[in-house]
């Protein structure tokens, strides 16, 4: 059967919304209730009660599980039953930031691809270390970020606090303030750190891999002003990058046959049978 509704991120004028309307069906409302903080699964499992026809769609932010990339997106099972997907991807920006859309989207306005790849790789140098103390906190449940606000519900450090040393300090200072009653010691957590950190070095298999274990937010972030040096040069640059990308995706006619990811989800959604 085909699904009727889909339960995503998001409030109306967000990114996810904006992209979902192009990849799927006519016959598929979209409709966006908040973040997985706020009881996302427990409503969709209460609403398919009411309609069967109904799944959801979440960001896989960062997580612990170990799966191969296969370009489609991540069943997500409550018991037996599937109740949707996780993009494969961390969050919404790692695919509009894939220089394969880039190019598509900009087309003989986009950054040399080159050049861009090139500041992609440099970002993730960067923030390296960083991400995998993201994904250690996340592991054992602590909050995963930290640093100034940037953007409404993004922080980040100082690109000079970004070091190993530093994140080794914040990892135990997160979990000292936050552990309450819990049995995880610092330790767990900083040893979880050390054991991924191979994986975000330039030669490991997620940096290998980074726009889909890196935080796209956090790329853009540390490329700011790489971007304005490839002409995205208002006051913000990272929403006039953005926003270009997603007016082009928005007046695209086959978008979902951009990347394959986006093709299997819009197959999914049509074929899907719980």
């Amino acid at each position: 059967m085909s699904l009727n509704v889909l339960y995503c991120e998001g409030n109306s004028k967000s990114l996810d919304i904006r992209l979902l309307q192009q990849l799927l069906p006519g016959t598929c409302l979209i409709k966006p209730i908040g973040g997985k903080n706020y009881g996302f699964e427990e409503k969709i499992i209460s609403d398919r009660a009411i309609n069967p026809k109904l799944a959801g769609l979440c960001d896989r932010d960062f997580d612990c599980r170990d799966f191969r990339i296969a370009n489609e997106p991540i069943k997500w099972f409550y018991g037996d039953v599937q109740i949707g997907w996780f993009w494969e991807r961390k969050e919404i920006e790692n695919y509009a930031i894939d220089p394969e859309v880039v190019g598509l989207a900009l087309g003989r306005k986009a950054p040399p691809i080159d050049e861009y790849k090139a500041a992609l790789q440099k970002a993730a140098e960067t923030i390296s270390a960083y991400t995998a103390a993201r994904t250690a906190l996340s592991c054992y449940r602590f909050k995963n970020s930290w640093g100034e606000q940037v953007d409404k519900t993004h922080y980040f450090p100082q690109i000079s606090k970004l070091g190993k040393d530093r994140c080794r300090d914040k990892i135990k200072e997160i979990v000292r303030q936050n552990k309450g009653d819990r049995i995880v010691e610092e330790q767990n957590v900083v040893d979880k750190f050390e054991n991924l950190l191979p994986l975000y070095r330039p030669d490991g298999d997620r940096f290998q891999n980074l726009l889909t274990f890196f935080a796209g937010k956090d790329l853009l972030y540390v490329m700011k002003h790489k971007l304005q040096e490839f002409g995205f040069n208002s006051k913000d640059p990272i929403n006039e990058f953005l926003e270009r990308i997603f007016q082009r995706i928005e007046l695209s006619e086959d978008v979902w046959t951009w990347m394959p990811e986006w093709q299997k989800l819009r197959e999914s959604i049509t074929n899907f049978d719980s």
